[in-house]
C-alpha cells in the first residue's frame, strides 16, 4: 500500500510538538505524501494555541509543488453531549475537523458516556475524523461507535501512535482490532493517522498497517493510498 496522505500531525503549535511546519512539509515531501493535513490541538488542550490561531490560517500557501496542504484542527470533545472547543464559526473555516477524547479535557466515563460523546461529535457536521477511538481509559461500545460512524459518514482513526509501547493510550492495540473487526463487519472506511508530533514520523504507519494486516482488514476500505477519497476528508477550496 503506497500511502499518499497524513491528516493527522502536530507542530510547535500544539505546544508539545517538536517540529516545526516547514520541517513537516519537507518530511511529506520526502516520503512521497500528496497530502498532509495540519491538525493542531484545540486550545482546551494544556499549551494549545488560542483560537486566534486558527483564524489566521489564511496566511498558509496550500500548494507546495505536488504537495497539498490542509489546515485544520484535533478539537476536543468536551462533555457526553459531544461539544468541541472551537466556536462552528471558526470550525466552517477549516479544511477539515478531527474530533478526540484528552484526558486533560474530559474525565473519563462509563462505556455508555464516552460512547453518546463520541457519537454526539460525529454528528457535528464539521467533523471529518474520530481521532484514536482506541484509548482503554476511554472504553467504548465499538458496534455501536462504528454504526454511528455509518451513517453520520464519519472516518474512524488507526492511530499509529497509539500501540507504541511507551504512549499513554491503554489498550490499544487490541481495542483497534475490535474496532476493526466492527468495520469490516459494517463496511465501514478507516484512515490511518500517524499523530506525529515531529516531523520524523510525517508518513509512516508501520504500526497502523501491521495490525491491518494482522486482521486481514479489507484494503479497500483503507483511505490513506485513495486520492479520490481526499473530498470524504477535507473541504475542497480553490485558494
Amino acid at each position: 500500500m503506497k500511502c499518499i496522505m497524513d491528516l493527522h500531525t502536530h507542530t510547535f503549535g500544539s505546544g508539545h510538538g517538536y517540529s516545526t511546519l516547514k520541517e513537516n512539509i519537507e518530511a511529506a515531501k520526502a516520503v512521497g505524501l500528496m497530502y498532509l493535513g495540519l491538525s493542531e490541538h484545540g486550545p482546551a488542550m494544556p499549551g494549545g494555541p488560542h483560537e486566534y490561531f486558527f483564524s489566521n490560517y489564511k496566511c498558509i500557501p496550500r500548494q507546495y509543488g505536488d504537495l497539498r496542504l490542509f489546515c485544520g484542527i484535533e478539537a476536543n470533545i468536551m462533555d457526553i453531549d459531544g461539544s468541541l472547543d472551537l466556536p462552528e464559526a471558526l470550525f466552517e473555516r477549516m479544511d477539515y475537523v478531527i474530533a478526540s477524547m484528552h484526558l486533560p479535557c474530559i474525565t473519563p466515563g462509563s462505556r455508555k458516556e464516552n460512547t453518546r460523546a463520541s457519537v454526539n461529535a460525529m454528528k457535528n457536521p464539521y467533523v471529518k475524523i474520530l481521532g484514536h477511538p482506541d484509548d482503554a481509559r476511554y472504553p467504548l461500545d465499538y458496534d455501536e461507535l462504528v454504526r454511528a460512524a455509518k451513517e453520520e459518514q464519519v472516518i474512524l482513526e488507526v492511530n499509529n501512535s497509539s500501540p507504541h509501547p511507551l504512549s499513554p493510550r491503554q489498550g490499544a492495540r487490541e481495542n483497534i482490532i475490535t474496532m476493526l473487526d466492527a468495520c469490516a463487519k459494517y463496511q465501514v472506511p478507516v484512515i490511518m493517522g500517524t499523530d506525529s508530533h515531529i516531523c520524523y514520523t510525517i508518513g509512516r504507519f508501520e504500526a497502523a498497517l501491521s495490525l491491518i494486516e494482522e486482521v486481514q482488514f479489507p484494503k479497500e476500505l483503507v483511505l490513506n493510498d485513495k486520492p479520490e477519497c481526499i473530498e470524504q476528508l477535507v473541504n475542497i477550496r480553490i485558494l
